[in-house]
């Protein structure tokens, strides 16, 4: 048998040569460290800061989305068996709309070309197979359809009312503004997804009133697509109070650092009772009662994002939605704001929000909305703000039914019949819901 073959000795190192070898490390190590440093130094730097650090969390609270600005106060589905409703109430209208706002969506992303109708076949409609919402004030359509759908494809146009409704051959978007009823064909399908969806609703007893008044005349006050209920609403009661800018320097504080102004509270001035803050040309100007308004100068300050020359409506109500948002939050307790018109000026868009209480709208001031944005070009000019916290008390609103309130219309023949559940906030330190007949 062969022998194993022997190990070549290995050389080993001596005391001279070790410290040689320690002597090079020791220099690459240095020189390693020295070309950081240097590298830390230059603006290749700041990129790789950039790309290595962590994201910016949004500022928007994680509660909030932007579909919640397009939720009815009403909503009102018919089948087969008949007809569900739900009204002023944020748990069961925003369940309801979470699973029909696909089916709306696909209804405006597909609207055909629109035409004219008149009340009895929008009546017709109503009584057809379907989904009705009542929003507060007139939303554009585009802007429902921004949140709601998939493409560009609503209807121009605001909406008080919206209806998809099947009439046995095809299915229809229908939209009414003020005295005005329109329609649109759409490529919803209504065998199928639809129909499916419109049956896991139960009526519960809910009517039109212009069902209603066949049988019950005094209901012919009131406007036909006012939706009554089985039982009278119990809104719950609120106490009121508004942020003081002016003599709160911490609330102060936290609302530049929600608008993103540099200037501290030391660089405001006292002006008619108010306080005032230039940056850059741009002025705010805040109250001691929850007040803000903004006037840009030439720093645009809010820019509305967008890929071509002029941003789309729905991309400037996304834009004032969001900074409504975040300008609101340090202080809302309760509620959200809901979009409720959009008028088109000499160069862009004067867009409302008015603020909702556990489903049920909230008319502020004189005006009625909470937050008024202008809009030019490709950012966001100037806003007036209404800031407030609303806290709920242990006690509930004694509210009428729908059928009382429609007996003492006959006492206001100057109404118009359009009659909502409202809460009106004056500024007061309370807050309590009532019918009211609005515009």
């Amino acid at each position: 048998m062969a022998g194993r073959k022997s190990v070549p000795e290995v050389a080993r190192p001596t005391p001279g040569q070790r410290a040689v070898e320690w002597c090079k490390d020791l220099l690459i190590l240095l020189l390693t460290c020295s070309a950081l440093f240097l590298t830390s130094q230059t603006p290749m730097a700041d990129q790789l800061r950039l790309l290595t650090a962590q994201p910016i969390q949004s500022s928007l609270p994680a509660a909030a989305r932007s579909e919640e600005a397009a939720i009815p106060y009403v909503i009102a589905v018919r089948n087969g068996l008949g007809l569900y409703g739900a009204s002023y109430d944020e748990t069961l209208v925003g369940r309801a709309f979470d699973q029909l706002s696909s089916l709306l969506g696909e209804g405006l992303s597909t609207a055909g070309g629109t035409e004219t109708i008149s009340r009895y076949q929008w009546q017709t409609l109503l009584e057809s197979p379907g989904v009705y919402c009542a929003f507060q004030g007139t939303p554009p359509l585009s802007a429902l359809e921004g949140w709601l759908g998939v493409g560009t494809g609503a209807p121009e146009g605001g909406a008080e009312g919206l209806l998809l409704s099947y009439d046995g051959s095809r299915v229809w978007l229908c939209w009414r503004e003020g005295d005005l009823y329109r329609r649109s064909a759409t490529a919803v399908a209504y065998e199928g997804h639809m129909a499916t969806t419109l049956e896991q609703f139960n009526p519960n007893g809910a009517a039109f009133a212009s069902t209603l008044v066949r049988e019950d005349g005094v209901y012919a006050t009131l406007d036909g697509d006012v939706l009554v209920s089985m039982t009278a609403p119990s809104p719950r009661n609120y106490a009121l109070s508004s942020p003081d800018f002016v003599g709160d320097s911490a609330a102060l504080e936290r609302l530049l650092e929600a608008l993103g102004f540099q200037s501290g509270v030391n660089s405001a001035y006292q002006t008619a009772g108010d306080l005032a803050i230039n940056e850059s040309g741009d002025r705010l100007r805040v109250s001691s009662h929850g007040t803000v308004s903004f006037h840009a100068g030439g720093e645009g300050r809010y820019p509305i994002s967008s890929q071509s020359e002029s941003p789309t409506l729905a991309q400037c109500v996304q834009a004032a939605w969001e900074l409504l948002e975040r300008s609101s939050a340090p202080w809302r307790e309760e509620g959200s704001y809901v979009l409720t018109g959009a008028v088109p000026n000499e160069e862009g868009w004067v867009i409302t929000f008015q603020a909702r209480l556990d489903g049920v709208p909230v008319l502020t001031g004189e005006e009625g909305w909470a937050a008024q944005f202008v809009t030019t070009a490709r950012e966001i000019s100037s806003f007036t703000l209404t800031l407030r916290s609303y806290t709920p008390t242990e006690t509930n609103a004694v509210v009428a039914t729908e059928r009382l309130a429609a007996a003492a219309l006959h006492s206001l023949p100057q109404a118009n019949g359009k009659l909502k559940l409202c809460y009106n906030d004056l500024g007061g330190s309370a807050l309590t819901a009532g019918w009211m007949c609005v515009e």
